[in-house]
């Protein structure tokens, strides 16, 4: 499904809008971290199958309540390493808006064993919950907004996205066809830290990225270019939860702000930082804990998404404004 609804111009900011910002300048997204972390101290971590995860999907369902949503868990088994993992994913919708366009936000919830994972992937986390927010307190929404936190995610099949999407299109293929987007957030507070947008103009020969992505793309690099933010591409990273989507057909995006790579001197240039040095130094060890994130583009892609998710839900009335 293509998304020609999302083309007009650069709108005036929707009615209900605001930046993900709370008192003396701290992300908004930032306490839901605080409170990860905190319950990775109490739990050790949140991999999946473990206390920990089940701790953390509480919180993230308490969140939702407390924004006037009804969430539902999606249960799923796996095989890793000859054993049998019972996880799941949480799931939130909007209750109004047309639902033969729905727009999907998604984030893996799980970690790897032993930390905190508060940048990986704590923090696609956070940003999701701020964005479902922000669309609660809409006046207006056309499109249904689908939200998701993923299991599983730090394997190599991604297997709750996968799970999902299989699901859909075994049992329910008419509403996987109703899915007019998918936009993907792992990893967007790095500590030295690159602003990076899935590459939709990618000509990688062995993957076709779906009609409409480019879209998604402009929209994320709109919003920057209208905060002289620069930013930079990067590739889809074929082992996240924006694959599953993207190979039925789905047009895909999502934010990024690099992991174990090292940052160039180019782009140590253009955002900061140290260049030579790996983006997230701490990427699947221990130190991936509440000091391993960078506030500034914490807040940066937080906006940014928030910004995604209510012109997407809102589309109609962006047609129209000046």
């Amino acid at each position: 499904m293509k998304l020609s609804w999302l083309l007009g111009p650069r709108p005036a900011p929707l009615q209900g809008f605001t930046p993900a910002v709370s008192r003396d300048g701290v992300p908004a997204a930032y306490e839901h971290l605080r409170q990860l972390q905190a319950l990775a101290n109490r739990h050790g971590d949140r991999a999946a199958g473990t206390s920990g995860y089940e701790a953390a999907a509480r919180y993230v369902e308490r969140q939702l309540a407390d924004a006037g949503y009804r969430s539902t868990r999606q249960y799923f088994t796996f095989r890793e390493d000859g054993r049998e993992i019972g996880t799941f994913n949480i799931l939130a919708e909007t209750v109004s808006g047309r639902d033969d366009h729905v727009v999907m936000l998604g984030a893996h919830l799980d970690g790897v064993p032993g930390t905190a994972a508060i940048n990986d992937n704590g923090s696609g986390v956070a940003a999701v919950l701020e964005a479902a927010k922000a669309v609660s307190r809409l006046d207006r929404i056309d499109h249904k907004v689908r939200f998701a936190w993923w299991g599983a995610e730090e394997f190599d099949k991604s297997h709750g996205s996968r799970h999902y999407v299989k699901d859909l299109a075994k049992n329910n293929p008419e509403e996987l066809r109703k899915i007019s987007s998918y936009l993907n957030f792992d990893m967007i507070a790095s500590p030295n830290p690159v602003v990076a947008v899935y590459d939709a103009r990618d000509s990688d020969p062995d993957f076709k990225i779906p009609d409409g992505s480019t879209q998604i793309m402009d929209l994320f690099t709109g919003y920057f270019d209208s905060r002289r933010q620069p930013w930079t591409t990067t590739d889809w990273g074929y082992d996240s939860d924006q694959v599953a989507f993207a190979k039925k057909g789905i047009a895909a995006g999502g934010l990024y702000t690099g992991d174990s790579d090292k940052k160039t001197k180019k782009e140590a240039l253009i955002f900061g930082g140290e260049a030579k040095r790996p983006c997230d130094p701490h990427y699947h060890k221990p130190g991936d804990d509440l000091g391993n994130v960078n506030l500034g583009v914490l807040a940066l892609m937080t906006d940014a998404i928030i910004h995604a998710a209510t012109r997407l839900a809102a589309a109609p009335a962006i047609l129209t404004k000046p």
